[in-house]
């Protein structure tokens, strides 16, 4: 923000420091940084140079002094107290609020098949491959509009734009056919004047796993649950050396596909799994579906009009209202057709030979980090609910702490998500498992969790690591049988000693206190002017290919 806005002012400064961080050559010789694996580190790349100065900053000594590292990047006092206020108040923003938004910029563009904006815009000119000058393409907004039409062929198939819950299914005068999705985050899509709804949808045909045959697939200890905590034992990377490490290697699952022509292809691209596990439901309001499910066909409603769905966008929050959404199309058909962001024709942060940093661990979407984990030899899981995240049921944080585990050398061995686990607990709550939010762990590093609490043990060092994820990643419960000073999300419950509880509040979805306090974000009309002010703002200039500064890079990505 402070170098270069966002990467909309990269003029070379008068002491010759370029691209998004403001580098002097000579020391992006020593810091620059492959961060989207294209083979060359280019400070003019967004990823690279973010990446870089990380890298930097982590040299300086932010670890244990952030202020003197901030110094050493620019020599000003001034400097180093405008970089901590602003990052302050990035930080302070409401996790309802960025958890809205998150979802609004995570989704998937709701067309399967090649369409056309109404008005100005078309998919051509919002997908294509800029081979010259600026790779993220200017678009208007106007906070008059609070809907778009689509307009692509007859019979063109309509997808839930994110994983979520069916709203509300009908007929009205201004909408004709329509069905609403709500996602995980409380935002609201409409897909209006369609020729029909789809009647039935896919869905995993459920499944279930006593906690002995879990803990007779994943072989682990019979022993008695202690009812206090452990203070001896073997703990820390000498047992890691000493534990037997039992790895599996798992086939990587294609990445979804939304030009889905039947119903076996849906099944395998789009749910990850055979058409012996599907099931086809009956679409109604309170169905729970992912990212990519067919929710109906384009066609020609209209003898004067060429077949075309109505899209609308409404904000997390009672009484929030409709905003323009095609700063929010722009952003999901520029994010998905452009490679800026990664190297041309892959995503590197998927596979094992990847080996993704924690930052690029908490930057994945959900698909990624669904691939992601399921191809990930250092987490074992058990099969039921290897078929939770490969049909979408688990949620993206849930998905992000695993791999964030594995990036800090602590690799889990999962034993509950989804199914095995009963929907109450054992207090009579409704069990978080049971929406796809929480994960128990019954080894880390081969070494049980049973025996294994106290200061010092593999358990007061997984639940240390997790403590310092913050924001909308931090969890809502962290359970065992070990409690931590000023921490307000730990506790320590007797039939936790064999396994780590780690669960998140659903983000949004059918629980009315957060609604309501998303509700209390932003008012109505401040949600239509902050889409106004997003459709307004210059994209940044991104460049098609390297610049005079890059350097090669090696296979590490340094």
């Amino acid at each position: 923000e402070i170098e270069t806005d966002y990467g909309r002012n990269l003029s070379v400064s008068t002491a010759n420091a370029v691209g998004w961080m403001q580098f002097l050559p000579s020391t992006w010789k020593t810091y620059g940084v492959d961060a989207n694996h294209d083979g060359v580190k280019d400070p003019y790349n967004p990823v690279d140079a973010i990446f870089a100065a990380a890298r930097y900053l982590r040299a300086a000594g932010a670890g244990d002094a952030l202020k003197k590292a901030i110094f050493a990047y620019n020599h000003a006092g001034w400097y180093v107290d405008s970089v901590l206020l602003r990052a302050q108040l990035i930080g302070g923003l409401p996790d309802g609020l960025v958890g809205a938004l998150s979802g609004l910029t995570e989704g998937h563009f709701p067309v399967a098949a090649r369409a056309t904006y109404a008005d100005d815009l078309n998919e051509k000119t919002a997908s294509r491959r800029v081979k010259h000058g600026n790779a993220a393409q200017p678009i208007d907004s106007t906070k008059n509009r609070t809907g778009i039409d689509i307009f692509a062929r007859e019979g063109a198939p309509v997808i839930a734009v994110n994983d979520g819950r069916i709203v509300r299914i009908g007929t009205s005068r201004r909408l004709g056919r329509f069905v609403q999705l709500q996602d995980g985050y409380g935002n609201v899509y409409t897909y209006g004047r369609l020729a029909s709804v789809s009647k039935r949808y896919a869905a995993p045909i459920a499944k279930r796993e006593t906690a002995r045959q879990i803990a007779a697939e994943l072989e682990l200890p019979k022993d008695q649950t202690p009812t206090t905590a452990a203070t001896a034992g073997v703990h820390g990377l000498a047992a890691k050396a000493a534990a037997p490490e039992q790895r599996r290697l798992f086939a990587h699952p294609k990445p979804a596909s939304r030009g889905v022509k039947t119903f076996k292809g849906y099944f395998a691209d789009v749910l990850h799994l055979g058409k012996s596990q599907v099931q086809l439901k009956r679409l109604k309001v309170g169905s729970q579906v992912i990212a990519g499910t067919i929710l109906g066909e384009i066609g020609k409603t209209d003898p004067t009009v060429a077949p075309h769905v109505l899209f609308e966008v409404r904000p997390a929050g009672r009484n929030a209202v409709r905003v323009d959404p095609k700063p929010i199309l722009d952003g999901w058909k520029l994010l998905e057709t452009t490679a800026i962001y990664r190297a041309a024709g892959k995503n590197p942060f998927v596979g094992a030979a990847a080996n993704p940093t924690v930052g690029q661990v908490l930057l994945e979407s959900k698909d990624q980090l669904q691939r992601q984990v399921l191809a990930d030899p250092r987490i074992d899981i058990y099969s039921c609910g290897r078929r939770d995240i490969a049909s979408g049921a688990i949620d993206r944080r849930v998905l992000a702490t695993l791999e964030f585990l594995v990036a800090n050398g602590l690799d889990p061995t999962v034993t509950a998500l989804k199914c095995g686990h009963s929907f109450l607990t054992a207090s009579g709550n409704e069990s978080e498992h049971w929406t796809g939010d929480a994960v128990d762990i019954a080894k880390v590093n081969g070494i049980p969790i049973v025996g294994h609490q106290g200061i010092g043990s593999i358990t007061d060092l997984t639940i240390r690591r997790l403590l310092t994820l913050q924001g909308t990643m931090k969890p809502h419960q962290i359970i065992s049988l070990m409690t931590f000073p000023g921490t307000d999300n730990t506790l320590a419950l007797p039939d936790h000693g064999d396994h780590i509880h780690i669960g998140f509040h659903p983000v949004y979805g059918p629980n009315t206190k957060l609604g309501q306090a998303a509700a209390a974000i932003l008012k109505p009309d401040q949600w239509v002017k902050l889409i106004d002010r997003i459709g307004q703002i210059p994209n940044p200039v991104v460049r098609v290919r390297p610049s005079r500064y890059a350097i090669p890079g090696d296979r590490r990505g340094r």
